[in-house]
């Protein structure tokens, strides 16, 4: 019998116990692979899940800046039709055809004529109003104006403290048209209610990141004529685009938006 060429019972052996010379008087056992992962393996799923996370997440976050910034956009849009809605409905009841320039949240508070009534004029979404993070007034109620042709209480504004980014930014009412000369203010007092809070000609608007670089990057601005601009402020959010920037805000460093 020979050990090196196995006989057929011996071979049928060998298959059933997967023991390499089974019956033949010596015995090899195959030396079983080890269970789980080696080293090696595991190093190169590191790296390749590395590779993915590089070139994914700079992309998630873009796309995510991207769609904040053109939602404020949007949100700077609906603020001009609101003002179109306010000034041909006379929302304040003060009598004359002007815009609503305090503030976005008196578009959600502004309680209608007479005082007391509890009925709202609300020609904007909560989270809109919620957003806005310079209210007159710190969002305290403030006294209801006079309406000028009877000397009754007109509307009122109360108050309105909530204060919440609107997906990604924050909003605020412009403090004055540097297009004119001597710049124009955009609270003034038209109806000679004693509160600055409209203005019979121009109106403006501006949305900021909440969060710059995570939320968002450009600043955006809007005004009665309904077209927006955009410009990256970097960090440097709080002490820029508060004020209409010129006749042609492209000469002033914005870019329009598309």
């Amino acid at each position: 019998m020979s050990f090196d060429r196995p006989t057929g019972p011996e071979r049928r052996l060998e298959a059933r116990t997967g023991v390499r010379g089974a019956g033949r008087g010596r015995v090899c056992f195959a030396r079983p692979r080890a269970g789980g992962f080696t080293l090696v393996e595991i190093m190169l799923v590191v790296v390749v899940l590395g590779v993915v996370l590089a070139i994914s997440v700079p992309s998630f976050l873009r796309s995510r800046v991207v769609a904040h910034e053109a939602s404020a956009a949007s949100t700077l849009r609906n603020l001009v039709t609101a003002e179109s809605a306010w000034r041909q409905n006379d929302v304040d009841r003060n009598g004359i055809a002007d815009y609503w320039t305090a503030d976005l949240s008196g578009f959600y508070r502004m309680e209608v004529s007479p005082a007391g009534s509890g009925q709202f004029m609300s020609i904007v979404d909560e989270a809109v109003a919620a957003a806005d993070d310079n209210k007159e007034s710190g969002g305290a109620a403030v006294a209801g104006m006079v309406l000028p042709e009877t000397g009754q209480p007109g509307a009122s504004l109360l108050g309105f403290v909530r204060n919440a980014p609107r997906t990604g930014y924050f909003y605020r009412a412009l403090v004055s048209d540097l297009s004119v000369a001597p710049a124009g203010v955009y609270r003034a007092d038209p109806d000679g209610n004693t509160q600055d809070w409209s203005s019979t000609s121009r109106f403006g608007y501006q949305a900021r990141p909440d969060v710059y670089g995570t939320n968002g990057i450009n600043t955006i601005l809007i005004n009665e004529s309904g077209v927006a601009y955009l410009q990256d402020f970097g960090n440097n959010l709080a002490t820029n685009g508060q004020n209409w920037p010129a006749a042609d805000p492209t000469s002033a460093g914005w870019r329009r938006v598309q």
